[in-house]
């Protein structure tokens, strides 16, 4: 049969005027319909599934431009109608609409032109015998009517009822949506039998064919329509024929049939109209529909919105044809009506929220809009609102809603309203923009004479964030007086608020008493969580542990929070049992983890260089149902859920400049969706300023940061001008704080040591230019900088709570003050300018003061080190010695873990292993002087004993003294035991001529937490010229101490030999050489 497909045509006309005498081949692909389908199942228009069916009579042939009844069983076909090209279709729709007769004439001819096979043996008979065998049936049918005439009618009764039945299933079924071809092929089948159609079916049948987009159920519902009689057509069907006829671009036969319905008093059914004229720009018609909208809306309130349809075009595309609509209205004829028509489509478009814009198109509207009318508070309101619901993630919007606020503030004819205010005030308290909140504020009292109660709250919230006590108080007590105390127990938390963003918590103390005192106040579980907060924060675990017995006493359960916040403070300290243990009695209480606790103990484990364990909790942590308390909203896209644990891990590995770790750690946060924020960032940054790549942490400031919408904060210029400092490229740094200025970026305490230390840099390299010049070393830059660091402190600095640079130990309300002291007065004393140093040490003690701390009888650890190398070069040993013990009684407070017993060896905790590194340092230089070295064995034993470690310039020292002091078996036995491991050898760092600088530098300020520590080229100097003094001794004694070096030092014996000689002073001076 597939061989031989020659009724498949390859002209419609061929088909209607002759068969051709031999078979046509071909090699068109079949319709994958055709195995088990007819015409009707493909999607292609009513006339040409009617052109297919062979008329049963001509009685049945309808009026010339109506349309006649289809067969629905296919019986008839002489041909197969999908098999046809679009050429043929568009032909055979051309003939199909000729006269009748002309039509008949042309089958006629096909008729005794039956000589060739046809696909099946329906179409292998001619017309005329099938015409003929389909009226042979007929009038049998009718005999056996006229034998039994009961039976038949009740036949048809049941046929009757069992199609309308049918047809009722299937358009009203609720389990699955109604095949459109069964049911035109069903609703056929009723015509075909003279049956009724119930006008609910028919209304449905309507709706039904709506639904769908096929071709051939558009022309259908016109079909349908059109056999409906003009009396019985209901608003359903107009509602339909209309969007059909949209659906085929025919706006003339939908605003005949709007007509019609308006005329039979049927309704308006111009919103499809209306939506079709706006996508089309037909302005006219859109004017005019839009009108007779308006007429019937006003006469019936219950009819939809006029703009219920065209609000479902694309936002964007609505706002550009609103657009155009505007532009277009003072040229049309009625230019009047045109612009109301403008207008309001202007305004039904900047109603719709929570869709996708061009912001820029929405701007511009307003702005024409507003140029053709006078300022209108609800155009711009709806527009602000309409920006705003797309998100404070979208910064385009958000930008956009508040610059058109902007432009109503300037606008003297226009008075925001509350709803207005009310909006704007929470989205600049999400964006946290305390001044412009401050210029809400104002509108309130000039608008409505008093902000209300909502307003108090907001603004108290977001200046808390910022620190700002002071106006936060005032705040409180005008809304005290306003409003009475019913929200104490709220407004007293943004006071406390306050005071944990500042680290000042005899402040918090006093706020809670005064409270108690004026108002009866009673703390909840809430405020005392928020007083425990700050005592973590300046890492008071002391008091921190006394209230947290204190809540137990006045029947306060601790909460998740407040685990959260107690295991935060044992986490940084890097006290991992005290964290763990917290952690599992939570647990045994029933309290649910969250995210606080889990990535407590990531911190805990990190800071204690587990980070193995660190990044699999954290990974797991993803997994897990945690709790997540109320967080802000962030100003950027992506879920932050877990970004700060993972930035945990970044941290620690930004901190040993590992920066491969960095990038492997990223790349897990990418693949598992967290999404990047500033301190990501700030991590990467570091890592490449300890690798000494500060150039390239620059690049991410200026370029990758603005690019991903991540704002700089003052840490990231922090680290990269520390990171320029470094590596004394002066310069950049000064592009650096220019930039910031511009950028209106407050700088932080980081900042300020970042530029003090720059300034005290320029300023000793100035003095090493001109050192003839002057006597004593003055670093007036550095000074002139300290001097207006210390006249503008301010505790609102500590407000941001990520990490900063250059606290070290120091707790931040400590750090706030006494982080810019330290390295000038060291500097001053390796400069030998004692006056200077007691002149920096006093502004220490009474700007300490001020701030209500007594540094004097108790020094920072960074303090006590900085005054140790000054005391050593100026010969008081006797102060030297006061330091160290100071130090040590100082890092026992610091570096002690939870419950433990200092007697016992072990309790100094992993993160200040290495607290008394520096101090020790300038120790050992002090006992060298006063000829104690003997001492340095046992208090080196003591603090390893305690749990303390040697850095790798303590382990150096202490070989160059023990050298100096005439030890030098021990000295190599020390070298061999601490330094030798992390040897690479001479031939790697090169040329001779490299070594000093090759060596120097792989030191870094964190070389001391290397695994694998080396001698110091220093260091192999003075072993050799220990060497060489063995050599000079008596031969027995020499000897022997040669050999001695060979038994305890192989290696370290074996470096000295192969040390390459290089014409340098240290050499030529410990090594006698001329």
């Amino acid at each position: 049969m597939i061989e031989r497909a020659t009724t498949c045509l390859e002209t419609g006309g061929k088909h209607i005027l002759r068969i051709p005498n031999t078979p046509f081949r071909t090699h068109r692909h079949l319709h994958s319909a055709f195995w088990s389908h007819g015409a009707g199942d493909i999607n292609l228009p009513a006339w040409w599934h009617a052109f297919l069916q062979v008329p049963p009579s001509h009685s049945q042939w309808l009026s010339k431009g109506d349309t006649r009844r289809i067969a629905s069983d296919n019986v008839g076909l002489g041909f197969l109608d999908f098999l046809y090209p679009v050429q043929t279709l568009a032909f055979i729709r051309k003939y199909v609409n000729e006269n009748s007769t002309l039509l008949r004439r042309h089958r006629r001819s096909q008729l005794p032109s039956h000589r060739h096979r046809a696909y099946t043996s329906a179409a292998d008979r001619p017309v005329d015998t099938l015409v003929r065998h389909r009226e042979t049936t007929h009038s049998l049918n009718t005999g056996d009517v006229s034998k039994d005439e009961n039976t038949a009618v009740e036949t048809a009764h049941s046929t009757e009822a069992r199609l309308k039945a049918e047809l009722h299933d299937l358009l009203f079924a609720k389990d699955y949506p109604a095949d459109t071809r069964q049911l035109w092929q069903l609703y056929e089948r009723m015509q075909q039998l003279s049956i009724s159609v119930d006008p609910a079916d028919l209304a449905q049948l309507f709706r039904c064919l709506r639904t769908s987009s096929r071709t051939f159920d558009i022309e259908k519902t016109r079909e349908l329509f059109n056999a409906v009689a003009l009396p019985d057509r209901r608003a359903t069907h107009y509602k339909c024929a209309i969007s059909a006829a949209l659906s085929q671009d025919d706006l003339g036969s939908a605003m005949a049939m709007q007509e019609e319905a308006v005329f039979r008093a049927q309704g308006s059914f111009g919103l499809p109209i209306l939506k079709y004229a706006v996508q089309h720009s037909k302005w006219k018609v859109a004017v005019a529909i839009w009108q007779q909208c308006k007429d019937y809306k006003q006469s019936d309130t219950g009819r939809p919105s006029i703009w219920k349809d065209v609000k479902t075009l694309p936002l964007s595309d609505l706002l550009v044809k609103a657009k155009e609509a505007v532009e277009a209205a003072p040229s049309s004829d009625d230019a009047t009506s045109t612009q109301n028509f403008a207008i309001a489509l202007a305004q039904s478009a900047l109603s719709i929220r929570s869709r996708q814009f061009d912001q820029s198109l929405q701007t511009e509207l307003v702005e024409i809009a507003q140029s053709m009318q006078q300022p209108n508070l609800g155009f711009f309101k709806a527009a602000i609102l309409q920006s705003f619901s797309m998100g404070v993630q979208s910064r385009e919007h958000n930008q956009g809603g508040l610059d058109l606020y902007k432009s109503v503030r300037a606008k003297p004819d226009l008075v925001p309203d509350l709803e207005l205010l009310d909006a704007v005030l929470r989205r600049y308290h999400t964006i946290r923009s305390s001044q412009e909140m401050y210029e809400v504020l104002e509108d309130y009292r000039k608008y409505h004479t008093e902000p209300p109660r909502s307003a108090y709250r907001l603004l108290m919230s977001q200046l808390a964030r910022h620190g700002d006590f002071a106006t936060v108080d005032q705040l409180f007590q005008e809304s005290i007086a306003r409003f009475g105390d019913e929200d104490i127990s709220i407004l007293a938390l943004q006071l406390l608020y306050a005071c944990f963003r500042r680290a000042e918590i005899d402040r918090a103390i006093s706020v809670i008493e005064s409270l108690q005192q004026k108002y009866g106040y009673s703390p909840d579980l809430r405020a005392w969580n928020i007083v425990l907060a700050t005592y973590a924060r300046i890492g008071d675990c002391d008091s921190a542990m006394m209230l947290w017995k204190r809540l137990a006493a006045v029947n306060l359960r601790p909460d998740g929070s407040s685990y959260g916040i107690l295991m935060g403070m044992f986490a940084k300290r890097s006290d991992y049992e005290a964290t763990n243990a917290l952690y599992e009695q939570a647990i045994s209480e029933g309290i649910k983890p969250n995210l606080e606790m889990v990535g407590s103990l990531v911190l805990a484990l990190a800071t204690n260089d587990r980070l193995d364990e660190a990044e699999k909790t954290a990974a797991e942590a993803i997994e897990m149902d945690l709790e997540v308390s109320q967080r802000q909203t962030r100003s950027l896209p992506g879920d932050y859920t877990f970004t700060r644990m993972w930035n945990i891990l970044l941290g620690q590995y930004a901190i040993k400049g590992q920066l491969d770790k960095v990038f492997d750690v990223q790349k897990s946060m990418h693949e598992r969706g967290v999404a990047f924020d500033g301190m990501t960032y700030a991590a990467l940054m570091q890592s490449l300023c300890v690798k000494k790549l500060p150039a390239a942490a620059e690049k991410i400031l200026r370029t990758v940061m603005p690019k991903r919408g991540v704002h700089p904060t003052a840490l990231h210029y922090a680290i990269v001008m520390s990171g320029f400092v470094s590596i004394k490229h002066y310069q950049p740094v000064s592009h650096l704080q220019k930039r910031m200025v511009k950028e209106g970026i407050k700088p932080t305490f980081s900042v300020q040591n970042a530029l003090l230390r720059f300034a005290f840099e320029i300023d000793e390299r100035e003095h090493t230019r001109n050192v003839s010049e002057h006597d004593t070393f003055q670093a007036d830059r550095a000074e002139s900088i300290l001097a207006q660091i210390l006249d503008s402190l301010d505790p609102m600095e500590l407000a941001p709570l990520g990490p900063s640079k250059f606290a070290h130990t120091l707790p931040p309300n400590i750090a706030l003050h006494s982080s810019y002291f330290p390295y000038l007065i060291a500097l001053y004393g390796r400069k030998r300018s004692f006056d200077k140093v007691a002149e920096i040490y006093d502004k220490f003690i009474s700007t300490a003061r001020k701030f209500n701390v007594d540094v004097e009888a108790s020094p920072p650890v960074e303090m006590l080190s900085a005054l140790m190398v000054s005391y050593t070069n100026a010969g008081a040993h006797n102060e030297v010695q006061k330091c160290w013990d100071l130090a040590l009684e100082k890092s026992h407070a610091i570096a002690c873990k939870a419950n433990a017993d200092s007697s016992q060896p072990g309790w100094v905790l992993y993160k200040y292993r290495f607290i008394l590194a520096l101090p020790l340092t300038r120790y050992m230089r002090s006992l060298q002087a006063t000829s104690r070295v003997d001492e340095l064995s046992a208090i080196i034993a003591s603090l390893q004993r305690d749990g303390y470690q040697l850095s790798v310039h303590n382990w150096n020292v202490y070989v160059q003294v023990l050298i100096q002091d005439k030890d030098p078996v021990l000295a190599y036995e020390i070298c061999e035991k601490q330094l030798m491991d992390g040897w690479p050898g001479w031939e790697r760092f090169g040329h001779p001529m490299h070594v000093k600088r090759k060596i120097k530098k792989q030191w870094t300020p964190k070389s001391w937490e290397m695994d694998r520590p080396f001698p110091l080229y220093e260091t192999f100097v003075h072993l050799a010229s220990a060497y060489l003094d063995a050599q000079g001794m008596a031969y027995g004694m020499g000897k022997e101490m040669l050999q001695e070096f060979e038994r305890v030092a192989p290696r370290t014996l074996e470096a000295v030999y192969s040390m390459p000689r290089i014409d340098d002073t240290i050499q030529n001076q410990l090594l006698k050489r001329d």
